[in-house]
């Protein structure tokens, strides 16, 4: 059971994260060397659905956008701010995942099979235990999650319960984000599925649908089929996947190479197995807590760091061989918003010395005992604890493996085109 998750024009909805005026109204989010408020040229990055419907678009230019949508508001490329928004998103998806594969910085793929699995079979009696007095561990290697709930009895959940519980933990803790998500056996298909109904939509593709759901559509639906792929396609005839899934596959080959051939028919006949598989440079591992009582304390979090999960991820991490360059905290707060801090060593290492040395100073970089201020008054308002704790080791590399010159990052992604 696979699932490609997309958010929504992401980068004008982190902007409207940032200044909730935005919402509603038509705006755009331009690549450009001009500051904010001096912008007279360059080309939308990404638009909000509201610009949309005036006929504002991806790579159009801003005086073309302009004259289309006079009133369109426009923001600066933020590539920073985009990327600690979708690091949090892409934690949060870790957690529902066995596998998850980052495309984008908008968009994931997650293989849940064993975890719907897990959800579907019935509690055995003997794990019914008190809710209020148990603590909940979620421990997660290399993108996969293993869940370890004595806190809950387990209920029997949908394929579309699943979908829609991620849904709306990405809207409650992403501070309102959108994702439409597609669900398939396939890669390729669940991609489809996706981009089916925008925004905040919902397509699950069974086994035996598969194809009934693929024959109608048009070949440049299958994601890698470019517009020059699709302009042979139609000199030989082929307008749609159910087309393409009847063709001779050896016509295929002969066109478009063996390799390029047998994928582009294995896709259409829906028997392309082609796994959820982790970016080596998106490996991670982590653990997490969720504490039996919400604190604000900043002693009593650092001890929960050091002591209790600094131990279980660097157990963890030697256990599978790797060191590591990236450390990580992240908190969830009683209000479900999730927030991370990172930094990257100068070099990699493999001891837990390096792991506890930055729990403090990663820990001063949150606010947990500030005070809102209301009238002048010195009252404490509104202090919002913190519920969840974890540690995350990135930028993982295998100790026994000679290292690439070159990993790819998540800048990689930002030239691509953001028109989803």
């Amino acid at each position: 059971m696979i699932m490609h998750i997309d958010m929504n024009a992401f980068f004008p909805a982190c902007e409207e994260i940032r200044d909730p005026s935005l919402k509603g109204k038509p705006h755009a989010v331009i690549m450009t060397p001009e500051p904010e408020g001096e912008i007279t040229r360059g080309a939308v990055a990404s638009c909000s659905y509201e610009a949309r419907k005036y006929g504002v678009r991806s790579a159009m230019s801003l005086l073309k956008a302009k004259e289309l949508c006079p009133r369109l508001i426009v923001k600066p490329v933020d590539k920073q701010y985009y990327i600690y928004i979708s690091n949090n998103v892409m934690m949060l998806l870790e957690e529902y995942a066995d596998v998850l594969e980052k495309a984008s910085i908008d968009e994931a793929y997650i293989d849940c099979t064993n975890k719907i699995q897990q959800q579907q079979q019935p509690p055995a009696p003997q794990n019914t235990v008190s809710y209020s007095s148990q603590l909940t561990n979620e421990k997660k290697d290399d993108n996969t999650l293993e869940s370890i709930s004595i806190s809950k009895i387990t209920i029997p959940i949908t394929v579309e319960k699943y979908a829609i519980k991620i849904k709306n933990s990405i809207k409650e803790q992403c501070n309102g984000l959108v994702c439409s998500i597609g669900v398939a056996p396939t890669k390729s298909a669940a991609k489809i599925a996706s981009d089916f109904k925008k925004p905040d939509g919902l397509t699950i593709i069974y086994s035996q649908n598969l194809l009934q759901f693929l024959e109608p559509l048009e070949v440049n639906k299958i994601s890698g089929i470019g517009l020059k792929t699709n302009q042979i396609l139609k000199g030989m005839g082929i307008k749609t996947i159910g087309q393409l899934a009847k063709c001779n596959v050896q016509d295929l080959i002969e066109k478009f190479g063996k390799k390029n051939g047998l994928w582009m028919w294995y896709v259409a006949n829906g028997k392309d197995n082609e796994p959820v598989s982790p970016r080596e440079d998106s490996l991670s591992i982590s653990t997490e807590k969720t504490l039996l009582q919400p604190f604000k304390d900043k002693k009593i979090i650092l001890d929960y760091l050091v002591n209790e999960l600094a131990d279980d991820v660097f157990e963890r991490v030697s256990k599978r061989g790797y060191e590591f360059k990236t450390i990580g905290i992240k908190l969830v707060r009683s209000n479900f918003v999730v927030e991370t801090r990172e930094t990257t060593l100068s070099d990699y290492s493999c001891s837990k010395k390096s792991i506890v040395s930055v729990m403090g100073p990663l820990l001063e970089k949150f606010h947990l005992n500030e005070k809102n201020i209301n009238n002048n008054s010195s009252d404490e308002l509104d202090i919002v604890f913190i519920r969840k704790l974890g540690i995350k080791l990135s930028n993982l590399s295998k100790i026994d493996k000679k290292k690439l010159p070159y990993q790819k990052t998540l800048f990689d992604y930002m030239d691509k085109d953001m028109s989803k």
